[in-house]
């Protein structure tokens, strides 16, 4: 009851934080586009924080940092390697989420740096298993985009602004045993799907129906080879059948 309960207050703080980056976005484009935006940061955040935390477990018995290790050339290639086959992409320290942040505190960061992140992130997988994955991951972000601003400096202004309530989100959620992206992209897709008239009610299905729907399904059951979902829209029910059994891979 006690991981329900953390789980429903992550939740709430979410949804909170995300309808924040929503009104920072609020009369410069379509309801339906803010997710696009929103997510595409908590994405990028995402795959920040798991280097972060991959390269400090496996750094630390050197007692050398990630970034001194990848400017080391003793080290350079085998953290290049180790990322690619354990994260599947590359994220160089200079493109962390954590130095944006400090680059924004100090007014140095410019929306053009970001595009150049998120180039660098889907080149590095070119020629790996994950490169179909990451090839679409950032595509519905259009930085260039007027709706964000004429000038450069109007949309870098926008940017900074999500970028600042993303870094307030709480990622720390493995003890809940959260899932983040899956939460954030059902939130934001409850938040908005009420304005895109008839088209939101034919992806979004209510979090609460998911609940009863897969609980149902899965009634007796504790693993699975698999599951199916022939109405699949956003996946938030097989997302919920994945709480409640454990798949086995082969």
């Amino acid at each position: 009851m006690a991981d329900v309960k953390k789980q429903e207050s992550l939740s709430n703080e979410l949804a909170s934080k995300l309808w924040e980056c929503a009104n920072n976005l609020r009369g410069n484009m379509d309801a339906q586009e803010f997710k696009n935006y929103i997510l595409g940061l908590i994405f990028y955040r995402y795959l920040s924080n798991k280097v972060e935390k991959h390269f400090e477990k496996e750094l630390a018995e050197d007692k050398i940092t990630y970034e001194e290790a990848f400017n080391d050339p003793e080290y350079i290639e085998a953290i290049k390697e180790d990322s690619l086959e354990s994260l599947g992409y590359i994220i160089e320290p200079k493109y962390l989420f954590s130095n944006v942040i400090k680059m924004i505190e100090l007014e140095k960061f410019s929306i053009d740096y970001l595009t150049e992140i998120i180039n660098s992130i889907t080149m590095s997988t070119e020629g790996q298993p994950s490169e179909e994955a990451f090839a679409s991951l950032f595509e519905d972000m259009d930085l260039n985009s007027s709706k964000l601003g004429k000038e450069v400096k109007q949309r870098t202004k926008i940017i900074s602004s999500l970028l600042n309530t993303i870094d307030d989100i709480n990622f720390e959620f493995e003890e809940a045993h959260f899932d983040i992206l899956g939460t954030a992209y059902m939130n934001l897709i409850g938040l908005f799907a009420s304005s895109a008239g008839k088209k939101g009610g034919e992806f979004y299905t209510p979090a609460n129906m998911s609940k009863l729907v897969a609980r149902l399904a899965t009634v007796g059951l504790k693993d699975s080879l698999s599951a199916f979902d022939c109405a699949c829209g956003s996946g938030s029910l097989l997302l919920e059948v994945g709480k409640y059994i454990k798949f086995f891979h082969i």
